[in-house]
């Protein structure tokens, strides 16, 4: 699928797509307190000079991602697990790469290195502690972006869940590499996130 497609199909998806208001996040949560959320939601990636569109389910649980991707990144699907540092994929198939495998095989089908520390944080609307940071609100869209380890992350709306301000729409770039992720919804576990 071409880039321009890619981009097409997740238009189309979100067609019918509430649409937020457009105001910089109120209340971002605090990730440390913020440990028991999942999210589910559509993406669409484009990446050296190809591109497609899927979902995602995300669960997290303290510092372990669960993460199963449908769709752009390579034929059937695929669960990513990491705690910031270790990564394992396994592929539809039941097959299990260790880290070395994991991170050769998503360059090659992301066309860059998975941000592994960064990302729960990116997915909260927040910078990352791990690495200098730089963050920007404003009044129109991107009403809040993030650049952080090479990546520039694009808010475009933020919604209420859990007694905070969480992304519903938001794209990384980084290089030729762009990714949109749109969340349509989000579970946080009562007590500021903490849970079972």
């Amino acid at each position: 699928m071409s880039r321009q497609a890619a981009w097409l199909v997740l238009a189309a998806a979100c067609g019918g797509c509430a649409v937020a208001p457009v105001a910089p996040p109120s209340s971002p949560p605090d990730p440390e307190s913020f440990q028991h959320w999942s999210a589910t939601g559509r993406l669409a990636l484009a990446a050296n000079g190809e591109g497609g569109s899927g979902s995602f389910s995300w669960e997290q649980r303290n510092a372990e991602t669960t993460l199963a991707i449908r769709g752009p990144l390579g034929a059937g699907a695929m669960q990513v697990t990491t705690d910031g540092r270790s990564l394992i994929v396994t592929d539809d198939e039941g097959r299990h790469l260790d880290t070395e495998q994991s991170t050769a095989l998503l360059r090659r089908r992301l066309g860059a290195d998975l941000p592994l520390a960064e990302l729960r944080y990116w997915m909260l609307g927040v910078p990352s502690p791990v690495s200098p940071s730089s963050v920007a609100d404003a009044a129109a869209a991107p009403i809040r972006v993030i650049e952080q380890s090479g990546w520039r992350i694009g808010y475009d709306a933020f919604t209420a869940a859990g007694g905070v301000s969480l992304p519903e729409r938001f794209t990384a770039t980084q290089g030729g590499v762009r990714l949109k992720i749109v969340v349509d919804d989000w579970q946080v576990a009562a007590a500021s996130g903490q849970g079972p």
